[in-house]
């Protein structure tokens, strides 16, 4: 599972059957390094997530019962709209050890 942004919707008028029924959106990784990320996924959302919206991805299985069917032809789904990140991290060198 990974988090990420909403940055835009994709829409496809041509696709196969088991995809009829579903929104897709494009979503930007968060490195939590902070680092610039510049990956973008596709992921169905059978949540209604949003522009700017911070989102929860699962990959794989986990995404396909997301959204009901194990054999929907998806990788990525949103399995959670994110309402606040409390995390800290040290940056300080020695730390993890």
């Amino acid at each position: 599972m990974f988090i990420g942004t909403v940055i835009g919707q994709l829409w496809s008028t041509k696709k196969i059957a088991n995809l009829e029924s579903l929104r897709f959106l494009l979503i930007r990784p968060e490195n939590l390094d902070k680092e610039p990320n510049t990956s973008v996924v596709v992921v169905a959302d059978v949540l209604g997530a949003g522009v700017g919206e911070k989102v929860m991805i699962a990959y794989g299985r986990a995404a396909r019962l997301a959204v009901g069917n194990e054999d929907t032809s998806i990788e990525a789904a949103v399995v959670g709209i994110i309402d606040n990140i409390d995390a800290e991290f040290d940056d300080s060198p020695g730390s993890g050890e």
